[in-house]
């Protein structure tokens, strides 16, 4: 398998859009799903484009690397993303189990790097 800079570049830009997107769907605030006003939401608009960037940049690195590897990494990688952005952006705290969480999945995306 290729595995390129390019390849980890895609990785890294499916895991932002993926967090992004999710960041902007909580900022869409959609409370109901029966009224249209809300599915024209500008932030939720932009949350279903970065969605479908992720899609086609995740199946271009699943065609690259081992699923075994990638899939676990980079659901890693987008939880603590999100768990960041959702501190900066949307004033959310973070307790003691949270951060050490945070910290032994961290540690097996190193763990998962070190055996690519």
């Amino acid at each position: 398998m290729n595995t390129t800079a390019a390849t980890w570049v895609m990785v890294g830009a499916a895991v932002l859009c993926n967090a992004s997107a999710q960041l902007l769907m909580k900022a869409a605030n959609i409370t109901d799903a029966f009224s249209w006003r809300q599915w024209l939401e500008p932030s939720l608009f932009a949350a279903v484009v970065l969605y479908g960037l992720s899609f086609i940049l995740t199946a271009l690195v699943f065609a690259r690397l081992p699923l075994s590897l990638i899939s676990p990494l980079m659901a890693g990688a987008i939880f603590v993303l999100i768990s960041v952005f959702s501190v900066l952006f949307l004033g959310e705290r973070l307790d003691a189990f949270r951060l050490g969480g945070m910290a032994c999945i961290l540690a097996g995306i190193v763990l998962l790097s070190w055996s690519a």
